[in-house]
């Protein structure tokens, strides 16, 4: 009996599993396995968004990131874990704002999101970035710049302004270096009839008032060696087939760029890298600077295919006993007229300094050295005053930039006149 007994419980536990597992398996039907898979998804959610979590601080490289970042998105934070941040609620703050941006699936939500608002509605769900007639790009701090201009300015600033830039090309022109200063175009200023309907300035966008004639008349009065890029665009702009501000771009294209660049070697009475000459034809599609503002929208499927054009060079290089160095001060619209510096007969050795946006969104003075004939960013260099003053002593050529929009406001004047008198 009570073998008997033992052989039953034997075979119901060994029945068990077996049923247990039929069971399990039976469960797996093709009605469930959508179940099991959003379970899955979320379970893989939850468990990189912690694992993002735990390395951001420390080794950020360890990140599972998305293959297709967002472009113009400052980089969240690690959080403060201290009890001073903790009690004051940093932390908890901090946490909850990173959880979402650390998710893989973050970039392409927002992606689809804009998608969404472009597609359906004609409208950029991107901050700073406003679509105008004919699909235009613009960043809204051009547009309320131009539309905030009424003709009036202080007499006394610009004066000012124009007696810095004197001194600074006395002092250079001293040392036997070439300078001369450039003032770059406004996109919003210079295609104002694509302007979106609702900039406070639409209605009377072509005709607003002239901002640049008394920086113009300035310069004259104090024989300042100066490239007009505005008047430069204004009058190339029924010459040229293309538009020399692509569509999806904040910043002039390469012939733009060039046709700046080209001004610069002939206002120079001797440049150094000689007389720039180029040639220029229709890009088979947007590349770099010319489709900044089309990134920052993050969309899906973004278009590429507009007008734009790329530039190389007419005639032979010329017989240079060695590469001359250009020290570029000014902001980033200098990128295209540098790259165009590369097809000078003489192509230089350039050092670029200029005004960056950093991944926290924040303003930083940073400095770049591109080998001669490199079109690229370049190589990041330190950008101390030591560095400075180390390119201005070396310098065959100097050119200073500010665009239209923030001329006599910017902080390169002071940094190159700072370093020319420490050279003393």
């Amino acid at each position: 009996m009570d073998k008997r007994v033992e052989n039953d419980q034997a075979e119901l536990g060994a029945a068990a599993p077996t049923s247990f597992a039929r069971a399990f398996f039976k469960s797996l039907s093709f009605a469930r396995l959508p179940i099991f898979g959003c379970a899955g998804f979320i379970a893989f959610l939850f468990l990189a968004n912690m694992w993002n979590f735990a390395v951001e601080r420390d080794w950020p490289k360890l990140r599972i990131r998305s293959a297709w970042p967002l472009a113009g998105v400052a980089k969240p934070k690690p959080a403060p874990w201290t009890l001073d941040a903790f009690l004051s609620g940093e932390t908890q703050k901090a946490v909850s704002t990173n959880l979402g941006r650390m998710s893989p699936v973050f970039p392409i939500s927002v992606r689809a999101k804009n998608q969404l608002v472009f597609s359906l509605f004609g409208g950029s769900a991107a901050p700073g970035v406003m679509i105008g007639r004919n699909g235009q790009l613009y960043e809204d701090i051009y547009i309320d710049e131009f539309c905030a201009r009424d003709g009036r300015f202080d007499p006394a600033r610009v004066a000012a302004w124009s007696s810095a830039l004197r001194d600074i090309q006395e002092m250079t022109q001293a040392r036997g270096k070439s300078f001369v200063y450039l003032i770059s175009p406004s996109k919003a200023a210079r295609y104002a009839e694509d302007l979106p309907k609702s900039a406070p300035c639409a209605s009377r966008a072509t005709s607003m008032p002239d901002k640049l004639a008394p920086y113009r008349t300035a310069l004259d009065e104090s024989h300042v060696r100066y490239v007009d890029g505005p008047a430069l665009i204004d009058a190339e702009k029924s010459r040229q087939e293309i538009a020399l501000f692509p569509r999806g771009g904040s910043h002039w294209n390469s012939v733009g760029g060039a046709l700046a660049m080209r001004e610069v070697t002939r206002a120079a009475p001797t440049s150094p890298v000689g007389a720039l000459d180029f040639t220029s034809a229709p890009a088979p599609e947007a590349l770099g600077t010319d489709r900044d503002l089309l990134d920052l929208l993050n969309l899906l499927w973004p278009d590429a295919s507009y007008p734009t054009a790329a530039i190389g060079r007419a005639g032979e290089k010329g017989d240079c006993a060695r590469a001359p160095r250009l020290l570029a001060l000014g902001g980033s619209f200098l990128h295209q007229v540098l790259a165009a510096a590369t097809l000078a007969p003489c192509p230089p050795q350039i050092d670029y300094w200029f005004y960056m946006r950093t991944a926290d969104n924040g303003i930083e003075l940073g400095h770049y050295r591109r080998p001669p004939g490199d079109a690229s960013n370049g190589e990041r260099l330190a950008a101390t005053s030591e560095e400075l003053d180390e390119n201005l002593a070396g310098a065959d050529f100097v050119l200073l930039e500010e665009n239209e929009a923030g001329v006599a406001t910017t902080k390169q004047i002071g940094h190159l006149a700072e370093a020319l008198r420490r050279m003393r």
